[in-house]
């Protein structure tokens, strides 16, 4: 029973880190994993060997949820956006009082505590802000003349992008054609590979526009094309899909440096990874390079990963030994401000919904009531 439990936790962990907005590092506190992750990740042999057997099945669940569940939580997140962010926000909620025993385990909380929780509150709150009003760098501009579409893409960005798809309604004739861009009707890499081992694959193939090889678009300039809208394709449901740029010594460093921050921000509780990809302006980079196999931009991710969560995981586990009652207080602004990160704005409301929702949020903050009632706290 361990065992399960210790690859569930991972799982939860792992898909927690691909949702913006959500933290892996909560899930960890939540969980009553938090210290054993840390003390894994920050590569203290003793802790390790002291809890290998969990870190085996936790890091197991971790890459199930990273790999195998990116795609049922996407579809949970379109679908049923409202319920699903409930849920999240019920586990959080649940997971205070573990919090407060982890953070009480040798001394009360004193006004002194109030600074830390503040400033955590506020971080969270202010990223949030930046998030929900920072700018798309791309943007589409469509015309028609008679049957001719004319679609431009706008790069207000700073980097020059060498490749990008525009993903078509699937009622699109198959005979489009296009000028200044291919049709792509292939299946992903991803896709294939998941038919290799029996997985289901999607019924329909893609069907998209992406660049011509070679063609790129300039940082602040813009890119055309036309095609044959014998179809009668509504060209308001167009969007750009998958974005990357051109590799050079600048983009590596930015890439290292970007996941360094996000890897960090993957273990502090209240504070998500994919989030502050997302306010660094890389979170579709990365999701197209690992659709894609794109090890140009994996490598680079994946150096600053590994070094972020060794820095950061060191850099808590000492500041827990230190400060043990400041960084927990702290760790409850930072959920307290998740809660507001992650509350769903916007969304069309029906009886349904909000009876879904409901049930949603009771069901995860049961779920971290209970199993942090059976999780013991030790003091370090």
């Amino acid at each position: 029973m361990k065992n399960l439990l210790a690859i569930f936790y991972g799982i939860v962990f792992g898909i927690a880190n691909i949702i913006p907005g959500v933290s892996g590092g909560t899930m960890l506190i939540v969980f009553g994993c938090y210290d054993k992750v840390c003390g894994a990740l920050s590569l203290n042999f003793k802790e390790i060997k002291k809890n290998l057997v969990f870190l085996i099945f936790f890091g197991t669940g971790a890459l199930i949820g990273i790999v195998g569940f990116s795609f049922a939580i996407t579809f949970l997140f379109d679908r049923f956006p409202v319920p699903t962010y409930l849920f999240f926000m019920g586990l959080i909620l649940g997971s205070i009082p573990l919090i407060i025993r982890n953070a009480t385990v040798k001394e009360k909380f004193r006004p002194s505590c109030a600074i830390p929780f503040v400033i955590a509150l506020a971080a969270v709150l202010g990223l949030t802000f930046l998030e929900k009003n920072s700018a798309q760098p791309y943007t589409l501009s469509t015309a028609m003349d008679g049957n001719t579409a004319t679609v431009t893409i706008f790069n207000d960005s700073d980097r020059t992008v060498d490749s990008w798809t525009i993903e078509l309604p699937h009622g699109a004739s198959a005979e489009t054609e296009a000028t200044g861009a291919e049709r792509d009707t292939h299946y992903s890499t991803m896709d294939k590979i998941k038919g290799i081992f029996g997985m289901k694959i999607p019924a329909l193939a893609p069907n998209m526009f992406r660049n011509p090889d070679g063609a790129v678009i300039e940082p602040h300039s813009a890119y055309s094309f036309t095609f044959e809208n014998s179809s009668g394709i509504d060209l308001s449901t167009l969007e750009i899909g998958e974005i990357s740029y051109k590799m050079d010594l600048l983009f590596f460093l930015t890439m290292v440096g970007a996941l360094f921050v996000a890897a960090i921000a993957m273990i502090i509780p209240g504070v998500s990874g994919s989030f502050v990809m997302m306010t660094l302006g890389v979170y579709t980079t990365i999701i197209a390079a690992i659709r894609n196999f794109d090890f140009g931009v994996i490598i680079p991710c994946a150096i600053g990963a590994i070094i972020g969560l060794i820095f950061g995981a060191r850099l808590i586990s000492w500041a827990l030994k230190k400060w043990r009652l400041m960084v927990y207080s702290a760790i409850l602004g930072l959920a307290a401000g998740s809660l507001a990160a992650i509350f769903p704005v916007g969304y069309e409301l029906s009886a349904g919904v909000i009876i879904a929702a409901a049930m949603a949020f009771i069901a995860g903050g049961a779920l971290s009531v209970i199993i942090g009632k059976k999780t013991p706290v030790e003091a370090e």
